[in-house]
């Protein structure tokens, strides 16, 4: 059975699924192609899209930690995936917490409920090629599984990264699949683990799956 959100979504078509390069590699390319510092978070559960000026500000904001010299590119290393995760778990953790103290004392909204506990990051991606430009990290309650369900959909991005992303990784054990137009249509790129350019979908990115 697939998981679907609405609101959301990614599309792509190339040749063939190349690994991303991170670290210096990865920076180089960044520089070359004069990419964009802005740092994006998009939440599967409330569909929640959150911009920052740079890679530093995503992670301070999330982890609580002060960050220097981050970029983009340096957020799709695995330590920094997981400070992330572990960041959005414990704000979710105690987002939960203050949501159980309001239904004791009785002053809880009617449909209020409990933010998810756990917190993945199944893919990034990026408006340049080979992981450089401006970064939309993606995160869900779980990843993925090796049956060929669809764990995560959605069926279109939000405005500001349609028609953006070139490039892009999963994780959580996540490939990914985009397409041309909303709700999956016209053509399509994958399911691939990662792939630096999405070749006549570069940039032309409008809804995506993983699993």
């Amino acid at each position: 059975m697939e998981k679907k959100i609405v609101g959301l979504a990614l599309a792509g078509l190339a040749a063939a699924a190349l690994v991303l390069p991170t670290g210096p590699a990865a920076r180089a390319a960044a520089e070359r192609e004069g990419g964009s510092d802005e740092a994006c978070l998009l939440r599967a559960t409330t569909g929640e899209l959150h911009c920052y000026p740079s890679a530093d500000a995503l992670v301070e904001a999330v982890t609580g930690a002060p960050a220097e010299g981050l970029t983009t590119a340096d957020l799709a290393d695995r330590p920094t995936v997981a400070s992330i995760e572990a960041g959005l778990a414990r704000q979710d953790r105690a987002a939960a917490a203050r949501a159980t103290r309001t239904v004791r004392t009785g002053l809880d909204e009617p449909g209020a409920a409990p933010a998810p506990l756990a917190s993945v990051v199944t893919a990034i991606f990026y408006d340049g090629t080979y992981g450089s430009g401006a970064a939309l990290v993606m995160e869900a309650p779980s990843g993925c599984d090796d049956d060929p369900d669809v764990e995560w959909a959605w069926p279109t991005l939000t405005s500001s990264w349609r028609n953006r992303i070139r490039s892009g990784t999963g994780y959580a054990r996540c490939d990914f699949k985009v397409w041309n137009n909303a709700s999956y249509g016209g053509a399509s790129y994958g399911y691939v683990a990662s792939s630096g350019h999405f070749g006549a979908l570069d940039a032309a990115a409008n809804s995506v799956k993983m699993r």
